[in-house]
């Protein structure tokens, strides 16, 4: 059963047993579906000197993500963002104008993603829905079981995932079933935003219980499967380590994190670990040519330095705000939080630099735009921050 979780950097917990027991305890944070009077208020925030002129360049409203995570994708000439309608529309990079909307007339539950060719999103109905670069269908296969995640989509495959541990990669042209991975699941697990990456011919994916797997494209085998973290803890709660948000792959190395555990980076062709650090992540890493930058699951931003592991600095100034993933610009980390407010920090020491309001929560990770940041809100508004 379904314990829910308010955020996107923690979505919810799965129950195998016990939901009746869990649900009324009062110990719970908020984001692990505590009472709603939260015991951990939010840092309030203080003013800032900015020390970057923001400007948004662009807006548009695709429509509402409800309660589902809805994550925009970039190509090197447009942008593709849904709702959770049925809306999926095809927007101009550089001013934000509609150049086509697609209605897929199924509920969504998880999307973008694209690789400038094919367009897919799931259906809460369990299926994945492809259109072409142009908006029409292409073709819509039933895989079955909750998608939460986006689709993968490169290499002539749409790869998309389950939440009951499968991972299912489809031909792009037609849909077919090309192979499938399955693993088996573990009692208890935080229903969070996972995503599934690239790096080569390889996908990668992170797993509850800690665990990083690499799969050839090709054929679904898996190449390597080694732990980020292990579980610790005498309870099934104080075991909880999943692998959340997407890996990161920088160049040779996988970068992945997870919950009451660490972040790690591993050789992508071996995954042999190159280091690791203790941290309790609430999301996946980000990362410039210095440093790897983390949210932890209680909204404070950690920077790493990158060649070895170490920690650089550490904002602890935005406490409980249920930070979004970070996204790493050349002068800017870029994080959003529950009441809209989109908070650009310097990568040097984690000081505040800009700040930016919109109408509603941050949940989609922030995306790389000409050098600015895309940010969907919760409410279906879509911008473009650019910081100079």
């Amino acid at each position: 059963m379904l314990l829910h979780l308010s955020r996107s950097n923690a979505a919810a917990l799965v129950l195998a047993t016990s939901f009746s027991l869990l649900a009324g305890c009062a110990w719970l944070p908020s984001w692990l579906g505590g009472p709603s009077s939260r015991a951990a208020q939010p840092t309030a925030l203080t003013d800032i000197r900015p020390q970057l002129t923001t400007r948004v360049a662009w807006r548009a409203s695709v429509g509402a993500g409800r309660s589902e995570v809805l994550q925009p994708a970039v190509t090197e000439n447009a942008v593709y963002a849904a709702a959770a309608d049925g809306a999926v529309m095809r927007l101009a990079p550089d001013s934000g104008q509609v150049t086509w909307r697609a209605d897929t007339k199924a509920r969504i539950s998880a999307g973008v993603g694209t690789d400038g060719f094919t367009v897919a999103v799931a259906s809460l109905r369990g299926e994945v829905i492809a259109l072409g670069a142009d908006g029409k269908e292409l073709w819509r296969t039933q895989v079955g079981g909750e998608m939460r995640s986006p689709p993968l989509v490169g290499r002539g495959l749409v790869v998309v995932r389950s939440t009951d541990y499968r991972i299912t990669a489809l031909d792009a042209a037609s849909g077919k079933r090309r192979w499938t991975y399955q693993r088996a699941g573990v009692p208890l697990t935080l229903r969070s935003l996972t995503e599934m990456v690239y790096a080569g011919d390889l996908v990668i994916a992170g797993f509850p219980g800690g665990r990083l797997i690499a799969l050839g494209s090709a054929n679904g085998a898996v190449r390597w499967d080694v732990a980020v973290s292990e579980p610790r803890g005498a309870t099934e709660v104080e075991r909880l380590a999943d692998v959340v948000g997407a890996p990161l792959v920088l160049g040779n190395e996988v970068c992945a994190a997870s919950y009451q555990g660490r972040i790690a980076c591993v050789d992508a062709a071996t995954g042999n670990l190159r280091w690791s650090s203790e941290i309790s992540a609430g999301t996946g890493p980000a990362a410039d040519e210095r440093r790897v930058y983390v949210v932890d699951s209680k909204s404070n931003l950690v920077a790493f330095n990158r060649a070895a592991g170490s920690t650089a600095w550490r904002q602890e100034l935005l406490l409980n705000r249920d930070l979004s993933a970070p996204l790493a610009l050349r002068r800017a980390i870029v994080v959003g939080d529950f009441a809209g407010v989109v908070h650009l920090l310097s990568p040097e020491d984690g000081s505040f630099v800009a700040r930016v309001s919109l109408p509603a929560e941050i949940v989609a990770t922030p995306r790389a735009l000409g050098g600015g940041a895309l940010v969907q809100a919760r409410d279906g508004t879509v911008v473009l921050i650019t910081a100079e």
